[in-house]
């Protein structure tokens, strides 16, 4: 059963602060380095680095959590439709890195607790998995000539001058582009046969 700060079934993590009362007691219960059980902490293993990584990533959420609200009330208060627009793209990004910031802090948290935390990013163990390899591969060769087409793209754009935001928008999309070949390639390492 996950566990969840509010009793509730909801997130462990409300807005973007992590209720502390509960990590600290959780702490002291499991005996995780820092907790007030002398006898307890000297049979753990070292967590010096998952504390790090807690405390980056708690560091992180409240950031992420102002960003998404100062995004939210700008794209309110703006009447250019264009401004609006770009304003969105961003807003939307923000939104998926405040999550997935959430999941990867409860997934250290799970382990480091050794309870379930949801929700949480889901492992990707190395196993073959030979059509999704197959599948995965082909994808990478679509994507890899959609960024040579981008790249033209962006190019002619530029050149034209007179379409910036296009020219904003092919960059992106190159962005977007090279991030998905990254998955893919890591995709491709963990199913190959």
């Amino acid at each position: 059963m996950p566990y969840h700060a509010d009793g509730q079934g909801g997130s462990l993590v409300t807005g973007t602060r992590l209720e502390e009362a509960h990590v600290y007691e959780m702490d002291s219960r499991i005996g995780i380095a820092g907790a007030s059980d002398q006898g307890t902490r000297d049979r753990q293993p070292d967590r010096s680095v998952d504390r790090e990584l807690i405390d980056l990533l708690r560091s992180h959420g409240p950031r992420e959590c102002e960003a998404l609200a100062s995004y939210e009330r700008l794209l309110e208060q703006v009447d250019d439709e264009g401004v609006a627009y770009l304003m969105s793209m961003i807003l939307d990004d923000e939104r998926r890195h405040h999550r997935t910031i959430e999941e990867m802090l409860n997934t250290i948290l799970s382990f480091v607790w050794e309870v379930d935390i949801e929700p949480s990013t889901p492992a990707v163990r190395r196993r073959p998995i030979p059509d999704v390899h197959a599948e995965t591969k082909r994808l990478l060769r679509l994507e890899r000539e959609d960024a040579k087409e981008l790249r033209a793209l962006r190019r002619a754009l530029r050149s034209a001058k007179v379409y910036s935001v296009h020219t904003l928008l092919a960059e992106l999309m190159e962005a977007d582009t090279a991030k998905h070949i990254a998955i893919l390639e890591f995709l491709i390492e963990r199913t190959k046969p």
